[in-house]
């Protein structure tokens, strides 16, 4: 017998296909199996998609073998989480956490506001970082922080005249590379006030 939390309630969703048991999604984010009464359900972990929770129902049809997923944070939105406005179609982890599917911890949002918060979320961040070491590696350079402050401001000097092919050379990187550094492609994070005078290369 489930052992509910307090103010938890579960609602039960339709699957596709011919199926023997039903499935129920609670505003706590849990997910459940069934057969007659909800009462007499048994919890299901469902699995785990970049982090995501979710449960995949196999069927087969003349022969022909699918899957179908259902993400249960869209459930516990569809059915514990009001809508505030018609052209909210997203729906947002609140602390980011992607498998606390609380229906407290949700919220719908338009697709700009989607996009801002994922902006702000620390897996993007991770994955910025990892973005910036891939790059390091592919080029086969090992610059240090103080050293691309150094080559930005020898990029970004107005009165510069040492070419790009003779810096890539003193630096050991590839002229696209600097291209990419002055640009803010590669190293973006890392600002530098633009020279007034001629650097001292």
């Amino acid at each position: 017998m489930i052992r509910y939390y307090p103010n938890e309630v579960f609602k039960e969703f339709e699957v596709k296909g011919n199926r023997k048991k039903r499935y129920a999604i609670s505003n706590m984010g849990r997910l459940m199996s069934f057969t007659e009464d909800i009462s007499d359900g048994v919890l299901l972990k469902g699995a785990l998609a970049d982090g995501y929770r979710l449960m995949r129902l196999d069927r087969q049809k003349e022969g022909v073998k699918s899957s179908d997923y259902y993400m249960l944070y869209k459930l516990v939105a569809d059915f514990f989480v009001p809508k505030t406005a018609e052209n909210q179609e997203y729906v947002i982890h609140l602390d980011f956490t992607r498998d606390n599917d609380r229906a407290s911890n949700l919220k719908w949002v338009t697709y700009e506001e989607k996009m801002d918060h994922y902006r702000k979320s620390p897996h993007v961040a991770v994955g910025r970082k990892r973005t910036i070491a891939h790059n390091i590696k592919s080029d086969g350079r090992k610059l240090t922080e103080t050293t691309v402050i150094r080559l930005k401001k020898i990029l970004l000097d107005p009165n510069r005249k040492t070419r790009m092919r003779i810096l890539a050379k003193q630096f050991g990187v590839s002229e696209m590379q600097l291209y990419r550094i002055k640009s803010g492609e590669n190293w973006g994070h890392i600002k530098v006030d633009v020279p007034t005078k001629k650097a001292d290369e």
